[in-house]
């Protein structure tokens, strides 16, 4: 902005110069002409920079609008007379004027002068702290989304950790063999939870493998004579796909199919589907079973509400408009289906 102020005055120099170059033929009559250039963008600087660094914070930043306009007047009345002063000292353009009754007729077009820089500065300072303020806004917004977002995701976490232990308990208290592939499975979540989860997106092939490790955790549950009672179907996801997601995204879906389905139902108790399309995006389904005295009822959130209220406040703040997450409750089942586009 001060070089635009400076590059101004500058052209306006420039342009007075090349108006008429034979006037300022011979050396005299230029170094007056440059002499007088100077001292009166000296005093324009002086309005610019006293309108600027003085009056603007102290009254317009405050809300004192009077107090502003008396100051523009008092710089007014300082400005005119020095304008005066710069053209009797150099003479030049102004000696014819200053030889003649119609002096007093330039306090108008100085006046005017004066007005142009400080209103030019008063456009400027204001145009820059709204940008400055427009651009903190924005950056305290992106913060404060980033801590959402943050405090979201360790509302998943210690949920997480808390069925799962519950679930290598209940195959400790039987002695099951199951309990040490239980802990390890439980480690690779974790190891993912801790090291890789971290980032605003991870690819679609790691949050697939954090996927079929819960899964194969949740299959330690099940009998040995039911290995098919969970299904987990991917198609179009090549094995390193690179499809930005948000870490952890998917994992409260399956989490309620697991906390509320009925894992007795035969042949699939918990259906999930993936598929990725250029033209769609991902589209990403789980379908279970639900106990008879749950059918036809919508399936409650996660305790503490960090269950599909936490994920639609995720898809809100992650990718806004560019979701869809529908829920239905065919007899005896329950439907989720989430969509996701690129931006």
């Amino acid at each position: 902005m001060h070089l635009l102020f400076w590059g101004i005055l500058l052209l306006f120099d420039g342009m007075m110069l090349s108006y008429n170059p034979t006037k300022f033929g011979s050396q005299l009559v230029l170094r007056q002409f440059l002499l007088r250039a100077a001292l009166t963008d000296a005093l324009a600087a002086a309005m610019f920079y006293t309108n600027w660094m003085v009056l603007i914070p102290r009254t317009l930043s405050r809300g004192r609008l009077v107090p502003y306009i008396i100051g523009v007047l008092v710089l007014l009345l300082l400005y005119i007379p020095a304008r005066f002063g710069t053209s009797l000292l150099i003479g030049g353009a102004a000696e014819g004027v200053r030889n003649q009754p119609q002096t007093l007729a330039m306090i108008v077009p100085y006046g005017m002068m004066g007005l142009m820089a400080i209103f030019f500065s008063s456009a400027l300072r204001i145009t820059g702290d709204y940008l400055r303020a427009l651009s903190n806004r924005r950056e305290l917004e992106r913060q404060q989304l980033l801590t959402e977002l943050a405090m979201l995701k360790t509302q998943i976490n210690p949920h997480f950790l808390f069925n799962t232990l519950n679930n290598i308990y209940s195959l400790t208290s039987r002695k099951s063999d199951k309990a040490p592939e239980a802990v390890l499975r439980l480690a690779e979540i974790m190891r993912y939870l801790l090291y890789e989860s971290g980032t605003e997106t991870v690819p679609l092939s790691r949050e697939l493998a954090h996927l079929h490790s819960f899964l194969d955790l949740q299959r330690l549950r099940l009998p040995a004579s039911a290995p098919e009672a969970i299904r987990f179907e991917v198609a179009g996801v090549p094995a390193e796909s690179n499809f930005p997601i948000a870490p952890l995204l998917l994992l409260p879906l399956v989490e309620n199919a697991f906390k509320h389905g009925d894992l007795a139902a035969r042949p699939v108790a918990v259906h999930i589907t993936l598929a990725l399309a250029p033209d769609t995006g991902l589209t990403f389904s789980v379908l279970n079973h639900v106990a008879p005295n749950d059918a036809g009822r919508e399936l409650p959130d996660q305790p503490g509400g960090v269950g599909l209220a936490n994920l639609r406040r995720r898809l809100e703040l992650l990718y806004p408009g560019r979701y869809a997450l529908w829920v239905s409750t065919p007899p005896g089942q329950h439907l989720v289906t989430l969509t996701l586009r690129q931006a």
